[in-house]
């Protein structure tokens, strides 16, 4: 069933697409920008607990954010 929500709301699946790509940058190098992250996740997909959960999930995978919150 989450397969066929995807598929009808292809905003959803840019955005864990993003996701995905991001943590993969951020793996190869190290870092991610807050201007790459707010500029890959938009905020209408970004929610406060969203936002949080990618920060740590960054923290635990050793990737570092730089720069300051947009």
């Amino acid at each position: 069933m989450a397969k066929q929500e995807f598929n009808e709301d292809p905003a959803k699946t840019a955005y864990h697409a993003n996701k995905r790509e991001l943590l993969r940058k951020g793996l190869e190098s190290g870092e991610l920008s807050w201007r790459e992250i707010s500029e890959a996740l938009p905020e209408e997909h970004l929610g406060e607990v969203e936002l949080e959960v990618f920060l740590f999930t960054c923290r635990n995978l050793g990737i570092e954010v730089t720069g300051r919150p947009h």
